[in-house]
């Protein structure tokens, strides 16, 4: 019998379960041991299953951590994932130093004291809204945003059956009311190039832009040749998720997906190296801290989505989650490229879409 049931993504949804039964429990005993006599139940349990509540909390929290990095988000699913870590760590951080606190109180022979329990079962309570926020957000991943479900269908889907059907031969730069926009290339590709992006450092004329084709589909096959160039749109977004479809397969060198850009200076970025390392971070007075740095292997046309959402900032590729970092929430600032080698990039596709705070 496998430890994991086929129909699971990972072990977090069935050892999720256990801190929130047992602490519940331990709550309720706590309340009914001030009318219970000591010899059917006793403090003492109450502080065990408190122990217990809080062990299995943490191991839920770090379950939970793995699971968030293995299963590909819907986009509204990003800002909810981050209050359900963060409620999550709240909860865990709680009732770990509440356990130990009853256990101090053991240990100095205090629980008999009727205002020491009373004030122990007051401190407690808070704790059970740090728990209904981390179920409560969790709960709305799964049954409002379908995440980490269909397990079964997914295994038989191919990637290719998911992005071919974005790879369309439309020809213009949509920007929706709420800001968000979508490029898609198509024979206008390089007038679009030019008129939407700035560029910090190098320029326009130094890529080379051309639209080629493939089949029906067109893409812009931008080169560089040993220098850096740095362009971005012109719109700063605070919480963002950038999508694109790029064939890295005739670049060496390194190209960044960045996002928060204040100047050259002042970013946050996502960067792939031709030597098979993503690393995440941020740009701070020319100074680069490197957040997370994992290895990936992928070619062809790839499928890359950056998030930057509050504190939390994460990288995919063809649908699977190789980088994620923690930092300060950064400034609104704006989104676009950064290339440092030499070779060809050919851009299918970018996709920009504001998320929301919850």
């Amino acid at each position: 019998m496998a430890l994991i049931p086929e129909w699971a993504p990972n072990i977090h949804p069935i050892l999720v379960h256990f801190p929130i039964a047992i602490i519940l429990l331990a709550v309720l005993m706590d309340l009914l041991n001030f009318f219970l006599p000591d010899k059917w139940w006793d403090a003492l349990k109450t502080t065990i299953l408190y122990g217990f509540g809080a062990v299995t909390a943490i191991a839920a929290y770090y379950t939970g951590s793995i699971a968030a990095d293995s299963i590909f988000l819907p986009t509204g699913a990003q800002s909810v994932l981050n209050e359900h870590a963060d409620w999550a760590l709240w909860t865990i951080w709680f009732f770990g130093i509440y356990a130990l606190l009853r256990i101090a109180v053991h240990w100095y022979e205090k629980m008999g004291q009727k205002a020491i329990r009373i004030g122990l079962f007051v401190i407690v309570l808070p704790g059970i809204f740090f728990l209904y926020e981390t179920g409560d957000h969790g709960a709305e991943m799964v049954f409002g945003y379908g995440a980490g479900t269909g397990q079964l269908i997914e295994q038989h889907d191919s990637l290719a059956s998911t992005t071919d059907s974005l790879q369309q031969a439309n020809t213009t730069f949509t920007v929706s009311e709420s800001g968000n926009w979508s490029w898609e290339i198509g024979p206008n590709g390089v007038s679009t190039l030019l008129s939407q992006f700035q560029w910090l450092e190098g320029s326009a004329s130094q890529l080379q832009p051309t639209v080629v084709t493939n089949g029906n589909n067109h893409l812009l096959k931008i080169s560089v040749d040993s220098t850096t160039n740095f362009f971005v749109g012109k719109n700063s977004f605070e919480n963002v998720q950038v999508d694109y479809y790029l064939d890295l397969s005739d670049f060496i060198g390194e190209i960044s997906l960045v996002n928060h850009v204040q100047n050259a200076q002042y970013y946050d970025f996502v960067t792939l190296s031709s030597d098979g390392t993503i690393s995440q971070g941020r740009v701070t007075g020319g100074n680069r801290e490197v957040f997370a740095e994992e290895s990936y292997s992928a070619s062809g046309m790839l499928f890359i989505r950056t998030v930057a959402n509050g504190t939390h900032f994460r990288g995919y590729i063809n649908k699977e989650m190789v980088v994620h970092g923690h930092g300060d929430a950064p400034e609104a600032g704006s989104v676009g490229l950064q290339l440092d080698g030499r070779g060809t990039v050919l851009i299918d596709r970018m996709t920009l879409t504001q998320l929301n705070n919850h």
